[in-house]
Parts: structure tokens; C-alpha cells; sequence
């Protein structure tokens, strides 16, 4: 409460990114104080067995991780578990270093508890993000790093980006996700292709292979594809042993969302993240469930700020969820509130355990 009602309306009245910086900055420092991160984490984690689901090889605790986009240089690794995440996802990572678009490109609409972001794959690189990773001993939670494509390639040149970010990152990660979504680069209609991503997955599972890895592979996909396209990306990503699909990313198209804010609010370029997106992402959580058939996990992302989102994505199809804007509107203690909350709609509904209720609605 103190944080909707006092801090929330201050830290809103700065430059959206400055504030992001000024809180990647923050929590670094915080989670490297051991004594603090001691006491935050016992007070924010909750810890109950009915919590706790897998994804491939990946145990969480609890279903909630932090979505790629919130940390993108990997500069406080060890904060997300100290806030009561089940997992984080930093990234997305490209091989080369990237700037992204110019400012300003990110904005709050809070009368839609929502974000439009625009930055364009702003992140320092592969070999910065190696350099950091080989500093950090311990991940108290399973740790995946987002994987993008360097801007300006050739789409022939594409894959082997990936792969090439694939190789310096593997052996650091529990997972890697595979970003073929991103809204807000020029070439997103090139990499966002099916025949694409087909061609990138296979690429990818040669140099797993190659390198005798068991790490798991999830991939990011796009709010705004056809049904015949999830159709086939499910296919491709069922015969390439993929462990998971994360559903979806920014929503681009506005065409099929109904705002409370204004026209010049949402005038900005970008894909929309909150309230707006979650009864989209919540049907296609359902069709991807469906149409997958228990052959591969589903990750929802998209509008969750309470236990009753989580839920409802969870029952729609959802084995493990991420979010970063209900954190942004929520505040520090949103994980916790949406863990305990989910104990009590589990049991209440007579489950064990959480993955009971995948897909009960779907």
C-alpha cells in the first residue's frame, strides 16, 4: 500500500527509463548486500511445495518469473530471488552490442495500467554479458537468458547470430529462450517468419548437440499471428524437442484492445505490455494449450498484477507465468501477494499441487 500510494506516485512523475535505470541500480546494490538481501528475501519469498512445478529439466519453486526486458545487461542477477521470483529470464541478449532506438522510448499509460516500450533491443552485448556471468557463483533461482538478433542482418544471416550468442551463453543459463517476437526492431517481419524460425530452431539444436548440451530451449513468440502460424510454429517446435513456448510478447497491432487512455497516450510507437494485453494473451495461452496437446509447456505472459491473472492463465494452459508490469505498478511485495494468493485458489478449487490446475479452462 505504501508503495501505491506513496512511492509509485513519485517515482511516476520521473522519465520512465531513468527510474528503470535508477531501479536495475538499486536492487544491484541491495541483493549484493548480504544482510539485507537476507532479511527482503525471507520477508517477500513464499515457500509451499504446492507452489512448485517444472518445466523440462527446470524445477521452480513457485510459478512466477520475471520476464525478459526488465534486466537487459544482466546488472542485478541476484535480485529477482530476493523479490520472491520463481525464475528470472534477462535479455534479451545480441551478439553485438546495440543502442537501440533513440529516446524517448518508453511510457507509462496508467489508466491502463500499462507500458508502451519501444527500445529496440537496447542491451551491451554477448561478451559484456559473459564477463558478468562468470562473476556470479550462484543462481538462488533458475536463471534464462532471451536470445535476440542483432539489427541490420541479412535474414539469411539471422540464425546464425542466434546460434553464435547461443554458444557464448549456454554453459552460464539453466535455459535460453529464443526471441523471435521483438516488435520493435525494422527487420521484425523477416525474423518473426515461420520458415525462419524453423530454420533458426534447427541451427540451434545442431549446436546444442554439438556441444553435448542438455540445456532446455524455449521460444518467445508474437501476440499478433494467424492461427494457421501458431499452428505451425507448435509443429516445428513439438518435432524439434523445444521445452516450452512463451506466450506472447509486446502487443503491436491496437486494432483489437479497448483503452481507457487517450489517443495522443497511446500515439507513441511500440508494443503495448498491462491490462490491455491480458485477455488477448489469455486465448491464445488457450489455442496454444490445445492445439499442443501436453507435448510441450506453455508460459504466459501478458496483463497479470494479481493471483486471480495468474490463475486464470494457469487453468487457461499455463505451466509457469512471467510478468514485469504488474511488478512495476504493484510494487516490491506483487510476488508475494500473487504466491499466496495462488495457494489459496489452489486449494480452495481441492488441488495438490498447482500443475493440477493447468489447463482446466482451456
Amino acid at each position: 500500500m505504501f508503495y501505491q500510494k506513496v512511492l509509485r506516485p513519485i517515482l511516476f512523475k520521473t522519465d520512465p527509463e531513468k527510474i528503470h535505470h535508477l531501479v536495475i541500480a538499486g536492487l544491484a546494490i541491495a541483493s549484493s548486500i548480504k544482510p539485507i538481501y537476507k532479511v527482503v528475501r525471507e520477508f517477500l519469498n513464499v515457500n509451499d511445495p504446492i507452489l512448485s512445478t517444472k518445466i523440462g529439466r527446470v524445477v521452480l519453486k513457485n510459478p512466477i518469473g520475471l520476464a525478459a526486458g526488465f534486466d537487459k545487461n544482466i546488472s542485478a542477477p541476484l535480485a529477482y530471488s530476493m523479490l520472491g521470483f520463481g525464475h528470472e529470464e534477462l535479455g534479451s541478449i545480441t551478439f553485438s552490442e546495440q543502442a537501440g532506438n533513440s529516446k524517448p522510448r518508453l511510457w507509462r499509460i496508467p489508466k491502463d495500467k500499462g507500458l508502451i516500450v519501444y527500445y529496440g533491443l537496447a542491451n551491451c552485448g554477448v561478451d559484456k554479458v559473459v564477463e558478468k556471468l562468470k562473476k556470479i557463483n550462484i543462481h538462488p533461482i533458475p536463471f534464462g537468458v532471451s536470445i535476440a538478433p542483432t539489427t541490420g542482418l541479412l535474414l539469411e544471416q539471422m540464425a546464425d547470430d542466434y546460434v553464435s550468442s547461443f554458444e557464448k551463453l549456454v554453459s552460464f543459463a539453466d535455459y535460453i529462450t529464443l526471441n523471435v517476437s521483438c516488435p520493435n526492431v525494422a527487420n521484425f517481419d523477416m525474423f518473426a517468419q515461420v520458415s525462419f524460425i524453423e530454420e533458426l530452431i534447427e541451427k540451434i539444436n545442431i549446436s546444442k548437440n554439438k556441444l553435448n548440451s542438455t540445456i532446455d530451449i524455449f521460444v518467445k513468440i508474437g501476440p499478433d499471428m494467424t492461427l494457421d502460424q501458431y499452428d505451425e510454429i507448435i509443429k516445428i517446435c513439438i518435432q524439434n524437442n523445444i521445452t516450452a513456448i512463451i506466450s506472447t510478447n509486446l502487443v503491436k497491432n491496437r486494432s483489437n484492445i479497448a483503452p481507457l487512455s487517450s489517443v495522443a497516450e497511446l500515439s507513441h510507437p511500440g508494443g503495448i505490455s498491462g491490462k490491455l494485453v491480458g485477455d488477448k494473451n489469455l486465448e491464445i495461452i488457450k489455442y496454444l494449450y490445445r492445439r499442443a496437446n501436453g507435448k510441450i509447456k506453455i508460459i504466459g505472459v501478458g496483463g497479470i498484477f494479481s493471483a486471480e491473472d495468474a490463475y486464470k492463465k494457469i487453468k487457461a494452459g499455463a505451466s509457469a507465468l512471467q510478468l514485469i508490469t504488474g511488478f512495476i505498478y504493484g510494487g516490491p511485495v506483487t510476488i508475494k501477494k500473487i504466491n499466496e494468493g495462488l495457494i489459496d485458489l489452489i486449494k480452495k478449487d481441492g488441488y495438490k499441487n498447482i500443475s493440477e490446475a493447468v489447463g482446466k479452462e482451456a
